[in-house]
């Protein structure tokens, strides 16, 4: 689901900024050509319901500051320079320390859809319920920030966008003396190793024949 491919490169510095809900067509439209391969698309449909399910879900990270012990989402883009619409994105869950399983499972993080038929509750569950099984496994209820979506526009890839975005989290956990955790697809893998993050041994909990969880230490105190 994360992966940055070939196209051609650029000298301007990216600029990470905090997506608004008034950006959320354009994050639909990003989403959509980031994540196009049929398997997303199963996830993820291109239809009605699938718009539907991600405009509850942008609108839900836009919503209020959750309370203590809860965690905190922040979407983070980076704006075409040609354009100024989102040409790649980054969604965060800052998990504090002691947080509830049930507050970081998928169902708490995305909004319901038991409405949208053409998204599948047993699609849906197939993707996320092995990602909850590691990262509950690898994190227990340590405090960290988990880079949970990462994708670029395929006209945009290779300008260090997607670098950008993965430096503000590190850079977040860094002060916040925290972990830092994602599930890596295999093309994005390499990407995230070149940024600290280390694959992550989860077969006690879940055979998974593809992609990778991976965690970037803390950041040792000098």
């Amino acid at each position: 689901m994360r992966m940055e491919l070939n196209n051609r490169p650029t000298s301007a510095t990216p600029i990470v900024e905090q997506a608004t809900e008034s950006d959320i067509p354009d994050l639909i439209a990003l989403w959509w050509d980031a994540f196009g391969g049929d398997f997303i698309r199963r996830i993820y449909p291109q239809s009605p319901d699938g718009r539907r399910w991600l405009e509850r879900a942008f609108a839900k990270n836009f919503g209020p500051t959750p309370g203590p012990g809860v965690p905190e989402t922040k979407c983070l883009i980076v704006r075409s320079p040609e354009n100024n619409l989102p040409a790649a994105i980054a969604v965060y869950r800052i998990v504090p320390a002691g947080c509830d399983p049930a507050q970081c499972s998928w169902r708490a993080r995305w909004p319901r859809f038991d409405d949208l038929p053409d998204v599948r509750e047993d699609v849906v569950a197939s993707f996320f319920d092995p990602m909850d099984k590691t990262h509950t496994y690898l994190l227990g209820n340590r405090g960290h920030v988990y880079l949970e979506v990462l994708g670029t526009m395929e006209a945009h890839r290779k300008r260090g966008y997607a670098t950008a975005l993965i430096k503000w989290g590190t850079d977040l956990a860094d002060d916040l003396g925290v972990e830092c955790y994602l599930d890596a697809s295999p093309d994005g893998k390499p990407l995230y190793e070149a940024n600290g993050y280390v694959e992550q041994d989860v077969s006690a909990v879940v055979n998974r024949k593809e992609g990778s969880s991976m965690v970037r230490p803390r950041k040792q105190l000098a």
